[in-house]
């Protein structure tokens, strides 16, 4: 039995955010398609005819030019530690096509071996109005084989070094400043690592690291961005699978047990997914969404069918509910997919998951072929509406 799944199924057993959220899918955990700025300036209070600081400058306009994974086999990312092997740059929303101004180049401290680096990306129009996008914390770490006697590194481990931690399993739980371990949430959150894999017949992960915060500033402040912009509708709550094998958990109400993002990072670089209904909807089905169980997720869309009785899921898979807010929009999108996702559970298995996650996130080809996925005959989409609608009714407990 899979103790993280609803009783229901382990009876059967068998704004630059909305941009993110309508951006096609990419396969890899929460990276996101790099555009490199058009330009990159440097402030007034940096000297850049200190050997140093200019070494430094012109490492981060070298990556700059091409701020991607492939960094560190150019030389310009570190590899001389396990985390910027395996994970390099955690702040690639930075690069939005925005121009950068390097504002800060000095020593961390007394250490002339290591370098901090912030970095703003803004854009400003001909009133002179300035739109922050990003401020971005990098470090630069002297290493004598690089052409420019450093190379870049990433801010988590430093900034977290001093954080209490607990490992139960594969899993290890780092706690911000505040936040205190919970014993049944790191039991809960640990097996469900191991369930997750063994339901979706995947490799475990060797090892994922879980930042407890008590917000999503926070939690980015520990990865390298000081200042990014959130939705209001999050309440300054929410979470995110990095690539590495790292979760960000920043809403203390779930602490450890931040199923969602957890979900992604299992299956993220294990099982093949192509579209983003069934990316954000298997987590779902899993783990919930923005504060609700998936019981409770199918509640919300009910809701959203009740108000709305001539929404269509065509609408929702677009992201195109008229007059709605980002908010509803996601509840819609989320639990429709872990709707699906359920569905297609109950009929084919492991087996019609894996059909489902193949198909392509574009929604004039997606919306034609599930139907097939779901034992629909034909491609009629006003059966497919009515199959929505009476699924959700039937799957939150309504009448």
């Amino acid at each position: 039995m899979h103790a993280f799944l609803s009783p229901r199924l382990r009876r059967s057993r068998r704004f630059v955010v909305v941009a993110f959220a309508l951006a096609p899918f990419v396969i890899t955990i929460r990276a996101f398609a790099q555009t490199a700025p058009p330009t990159v300036s440097v402030s007034f209070g940096i000297d850049t005819t200190t050997t140093d600081v200019g070494a430094v400058v012109r490492l981060v306009r070298a990556y700059l030019a091409k701020p991607d994974s492939s960094a560190r086999s150019r030389g310009i990312w570190s590899t001389a530690t396990d985390f910027d092997r395996r994970a390099g740059d955690l702040t690639m929303e930075a690069y939005q096509g925005f121009p950068a101004t390097i504002i800060s180049v000095a020593p961390d401290g007394t250490d002339d071996s290591l370098f901090v680096i912030r970095i703003l990306y803004a854009s400003a129009d001909s009133t002179g109005r300035v739109s922050p996008l990003a401020l971005q914390r990098l470090f630069a770490v002297r290493e004598s084989m690089s052409s420019f006697g450093f190379r870049l590194s990433g801010a988590l481990p430093r900034l977290t070094r001093e954080w209490e931690q607990q490992t139960w399993g594969r899993v290890t739980f780092w706690y911000a400043p505040g936040q205190h371990p919970n014993p049944a949430k790191i039991v809960h959150a640990s097996n469900f690592v191991d369930s997750v894999a063994t339901l979706f017949q995947v490799t475990a992960p060797k090892h994922l690291d879980v930042y407890v915060t008590r917000s999503m500033e926070e939690a980015q402040r520990a990865i390298g961005l000081d200042f990014f912009p959130a939705a209001s509708a999050d309440r300054g709550l929410g979470g995110r699978a990095l690539i590495g094998g790292i979760v960000l958990a920043g809403n203390p109400a779930y602490g450890e047990a931040y199923l969602h993002e957890i979900a992604h990072a299992i299956l993220g670089p294990t099982f093949s997914i192509r579209n983003r209904l069934f990316g954000e909807g298997v987590a779902t089905w899993l783990g919930g969404a923005r504060g609700r169980t998936p019981l409770e997720t199918y509640t919300r869309l009910r809701q959203i069918q009740t108000v709305r009785p001539a929404l269509t899921l065509k609408q929702v898979l677009s992201n195109d509910i008229p007059d709605a807010a980002a908010e509803e929009m996601t509840d819609a999108f989320y639990a429709t997919g872990a709707l699906i996702v359920d569905a297609v559970y109950r009929r084919a298995g492991v087996t019609g998951l894996r059909a489902l996650a193949q198909l392509s996130n574009d929604p004039t080809v997606l919306l034609p072929a599930l139907p097939a996925q779901l034992g629909l005959s034909g491609s009629d989409q006003s059966a497919l509406d009515r199959w929505w609608r009476i699924q959700t009714t039937r799957i939150s407990g309504g009448r």
